[in-house]
Formats: C-alpha cells, sequence, structure tokens
C-alpha cells in the first residue's frame, strides 16, 4: 500500500512539473501575444521612446519563444538558431541593414519550411520597430512604419501559434 501511494505521489508530482512547465511556456506567448497588443493600442500615442523600449521587450520575449517553437519544429533549428545568435545585434543595426540581412534573410542559412520563417519574424519585426523607434524622429510615418511592422508581428504571430499546435 505504501508503495502505491509513494508510486501515487510521484506520479502527481510529474504531472504537476510537466502542467508547471507547459504553463510556463504559454505564459511567454501570452506575454508576447499581450504586449503586441498593447503597443498596438498605443502606437499613435505613447512616446516615442517607450514605443523603442516596448518593441525592444517584444524582441527579448521572442527569444523565448523560438527555443520552444524549435522543440516542436527541429527542421528550423539551424535557420531559427542564426536568428537568435543575432538578436542583439539586430537592433543595433540601420533599418537598410536590418532588411537586407534578416527580413530578406542575407545572413541566415537556406529557409526549410515557411514555419520557420513566421517564427523567425517573431523576432525580426519587433526588433525592426525598435530600430525604427530609435533612428527615425517621431512622425506619422514613424509611427506608420511601426504599426505596419506590427501588423505583421501579429500576423506571423498566428501562423507561428498555428504551426506550434498552441
Amino acid at each position: 500500500m505504501k508503495k502505491l501511494a509513494l508510486g501515487l505521489s510521484l506520479a502527481a508530482s510529474l504531472v504537476s512539473t510537466v502542467a508547471s512547465a507547459h504553463a510556463h511556456k504559454t505564459d511567454h506567448w501570452d506575454s508576447y501575444q499581450h504586449l503586441a497588443k498593447e503597443i498596438a493600442a498605443s502606437v499613435d500615442s505613447a512616446p516615442i521612446a517607450m514605443l523603442a523600449k516596448k518593441s525592444a521587450e517584444l524582441t527579448t520575449l521572442s527569444t523565448k519563444l523560438i527555443p520552444a517553437f524549435v522543440a516542436k519544429q527541429p527542421i528550423c533549428q539551424e535557420y531559427l538558431g542564426a536568428a537568435l545568435a543575432a538578436a542583439n545585434d539586430m537592433m543595433k543595426l540601420s533599418l537598410d541593414e536590418i532588411e537586407r540581412d534578416y527580413h530578406a534573410d542575407g545572413k541566415l542559412p537556406a529557409v526549410k519550411s515557411a514555419a520557420c520563417y513566421h517564427a523567425k519574424d517573431l523576432l525580426v519585426h519587433p526588433a525592426t520597430m525598435a530600430v525604427i523607434a530609435k533612428t527615425s524622429g517621431d512622425s506619422k510615418e514613424t509611427r506608420k512604419q511601426i504599426e505596419h511592422e506590427l501588423e505583421e508581428v501579429l500576423e506571423h504571430f498566428s501562423q507561428v501559434k498555428q504551426a506550434a499546435g498552441l
């Protein structure tokens, strides 16, 4: 009877640990989506420095999502690994450089699946938003560019969640 109780206790503990790990991963997805929507709601009114800060936060959150995505889509390992390795540098590039090197994949290995491309864009578009906010003057056009990048973020996000089975 003691062995059965111990076994049930261990099983319950394992289920709790797995559920907690899943919830933690899900929290990153929820946090990413929430922050993207928060930025979208304030893109016309928030100070440009705040948009830059929140865009950088969204970029950082993407670096937590992508490894979980790669675990479900191992075909993306090389491509997304290269994008992740460049995450910090992306926000220091000019708009032309980030477009050429990461939107157009100039510095990334060949993409092997559309799902990989969508996941990469969860990193590249917020990094681009940060670059725009930091390097362009605060104008209606700048905010429109940020808003366009954010629309891309939200579209790619739904594609990635679907490909990840979430």
